[in-house]
């Protein structure tokens, strides 16, 4: 499907969306005499909401609500108000008493079903299906021929290496190419084959040229190593590779019938399956350090471990030339260039078939010569099919039947007629979506689409960390301050300039030892000084950390120092799921360090890290806590920051302007309804 098929269906997709617009997404209803109050409150409620006080904000839409009950602006931004917070129970009601009055537009229906459905657990386990194909002869300056690898950055981005025209090419999460690269002057891929990412490294395997280069994900040439030849760090038709997170290449030097482990600047380290394999392709190393190599030749998949000792071979008769391979949760999925796919559950030891498909039209399709298969964090699947010179594209069903989850966590309006939209894009499940480009955005003031729209590149955001460290405020903490210090110094001797660190102390109150700032000596100075009390409302303190982290960009995260002999009334005013909820509205990881394993708390600590996307981990825990720089950096921040011209000319001052954002991913649209007064 080209870019003008594209475009057309997305402004399809847009004129039904307006089409089907109705509801509060207007101005504000008039008010009678005793009603204008409701107003007053509202607007009140609606700052605070922005600033994210949500309990404030709370409380003034339930007075505007008690003064003019059929005022359906701030119902709404009361349920917003209760998700953002962590009541989504509440969050639910609220929305059904607008459902159950008649008043429920598209948009609120939308949260409404989002709600419920992740409320009720959800179901992950959906088939894939087709999505679509990416044609390479249709693109132009972005063509390609031949594409025999793929790779997806941790942004989203897919990449194909084209063998025949000799290039990589980059795709947004909306399948549109935005770069094409193969090189610089003088030092150009010939023809390659294999491509591995790891956060801003690429390295490609040209197959033609026998060498191995490194781009960054701009596509700007960074580096190139190899020659031909038999000896060590000389390749004979390099077929695949994988850069481990070690900064370690594991390159399939496929006419010399070996894998080479080499250091990232081409330094050869090992020599791998010399005597085993025949003409290894594709490999993949999985979280366990096991290395998986399509052994093409001999037709069969061999696993290596991470010292590069033989451990297993798995066959499948089905097998013809096993090309390429990837690694998703507990399955391998092999791209075989005469039989198609074959799916190989690790745990049950089976096989299952993928050699055929219904497209669009609903005919029935195959690979032509399905040359390598790669997943996104979604669970979509692309395929390279060589010969055809195109990629195919499935994607969970659910995925592709179901409304993105868009919320607006806050609407900056200060700088009239400047206006700033803080956005949370989800799927169905409550993943945050990557990558969507500032095209596939709309933003509609009263139903008038806005010409220009901004969108600030979050990179800049997400080279810092906000952090909020709280220590429970008891003897055993006190007197385990050197165990605590060893734990939580690799940490702050990693702040940087641009990064946040505040540390609260809990205990039957929470308060501020040290405000946000980067000064290790204070924060551990502050870290001594506490004077134990005998109960600690940890709960409350958690609480606390997350707002206090609301208004900060970038990754953002917990950590809480806790003995876990604490008991389970530390939890009394904000409950385990409130937190969790909370802390998962707002993508924050809580990781605890205990110092202990057994305690009242252990197992809530434990449920609450797990489900926000942090760890527990008992100190002294051997080092690993020196990974928790390292673990908050992953956990990138993922909100758009949107921006537009209101072109709103008001008569007056203090005019509601409601705002509707819309946004596309994939086959998959959903839209967020927000608004400001005028100044």
């Amino acid at each position: 499907m080209g870019r003008r098929t594209q475009t057309k269906l997305f402004i399809l997709v847009l004129l039904l969306g307006i089409l089907t617009q109705s509801g509060w997404s207007e101005p504000l209803p008039n008010f009678g005499l005793k009603e204008k109050e409701a107003k007053t409150f509202f607007k009140r409620g609606l700052a605070y909401y922005n600033k994210g006080e949500f309990a404030a904000a709370r409380e003034n839409f339930i007075r505007a609500l008690s003064i003019k009950p059929d005022f359906v602006h701030p119902k709404f931004f009361l349920s917003e108000a209760y998700y953002l917070s962590g009541d989504w129970q509440e969050s639910l009601s609220e929305l059904e008493q607008l459902e159950s009055s008649n008043k429920l537009d598209l948009i609120s229906k939308n949260r409404l079903d989002a709600l419920r459905y992740r409320l009720g657990g959800g179901n992950r386990k959906d088939n894939l299906e087709y999505y679509k194909s990416i044609f390479g002869d249709d693109l132009r300056r972005f063509r390609f021929r031949n594409p025999a690898d793929l790779a997806v950055d941790e942004e989203g981005y897919l990449y194909v290496v084209s063998f025949d025209t000799a290039n990589v090419v980059k795709f947004d999460a909306n399948g549109f190419p935005i770069e094409n690269f193969k090189g610089s002057f003088g030092r150009n891929l010939e023809g390659p084959v294999g491509i591995s990412i790891r956060g801003k490294s690429i390295f490609v395997a040209d197959y033609a040229g026998d060498k191995i280069y490194e781009f960054d994900t701009r596509g700007t040439y960074v580096n190139r190593f190899g020659s031909t030849g038999k000896d060590p760090g000389n390749f004979h038709g390099p077929a695949g590779l994988y850069f481990t997170k070690e900064g370690f290449l594991y390159v399939s030097d496929m006419g010399n019938n070996r894998v080479q482990k080499l250091s990232r600047t081409g330094e050869p380290l090992q020599e791998i399956g010399v005597g085993i394999l025949k003409q290894p392709a594709g490999i993949k190393v999985n979280n366990r350090g096991e290395i998986f190599v399509a052994d093409r030749g001999n037709k069969r998949l061999v696993v290596f471990d991470h010292e590069g000792n033989f451990l297993k071979e798995i066959n499948n008769p089905s097998f013809k030339r096993p090309r390429n391979l990837s690694i998703k949760d507990n399955k391998v999925v092999v791209a075989d260039e005469t039989a198609g796919l074959f799916i190989y559950d690790s745990i049950s030891k089976t096989w299952s078939g993928f050699d055929n498909f219904k497209d669009s039209k609903n005919t029935v399709r195959n690979f032509d010569q399905a040359f390598s298969v790669a997943f996104d964090y979604t669970g979509s699947m692309f395929v390279a099919d060589f010969n055809r010179h195109r990629i195919e594209s499935f994607s969970p069903k659910g995925q592709l039947s179901s409304n993105l989850d868009l919320i607006v966590e806050r609407t900056i309006s200060s700088d009239y007629p400047d206006i700033s939209l803080v956005l949370h894009a989800k799927d169905r499940h409550g993943v945050p979506v990557k990558a969507i480009p500032r095209d596939s955005f709309r933003i509609y003031e009263m139903d008038n689409l806005s010409p220009l729209i901004g969108l600030t590149d979050m990179k800049k955001y997400n080279n810092r960390v906000s952090v909020s460290i709280i220590a429970e405020n008891s003897q055993i903490v006190s007197d385990s301050y050197a165990t605590i210090e060893k734990a939580i110094r690799p940490f702050l001797s990693e702040i940087r300039t641009e990064d946040k660190i505040q540390l609260l102390r809990s205990g039957r109150d929470t308060q501020t030892a040290y405000p946000f700032g980067k000064s290790m000596y204070d924060i551990l100075k502050a870290l001594r000084s506490f004077s134990p009390e005998e109960e600690s409302q940890i709960g409350k303190s958690l609480q606390k950390g997350i707002t206090d982290l609301l208004d900060s960009l970038g990754p953002r995260a917990i950590i809480a120092i806790v003995s876990g002999k604490d008991s389970k009334a530390a939890f009394t005013q904000f409950s385990p799921t409130k937190i969790i909820r909370f802390a998962v509205s707002h993508d924050i990881p809580i990781y605890f360090l205990c110092l202990g394993e057994n305690g009242e708390s252990v197992s809530v600590y434990k449920e609450i890290a797990e489900k926000t996307g942090g760890k527990f981990l008992t100190i002294p825990s051997g080092g690993t806590e020196k990974n928790l720089r390292s673990w908050i950096d992953s956990k990138k921040d993922r909100r758009y920051l949107l921006s537009f011209k209101s072109r709103i000319n008001p008569d007056g001052m203090d005019v509601y302007v409601p705002v509707v954002v819309e946004a596309i991913f994939r086959n998959s649209n959903g839209k967020a309804e927000t608004g400001f007064f005028t100044p």
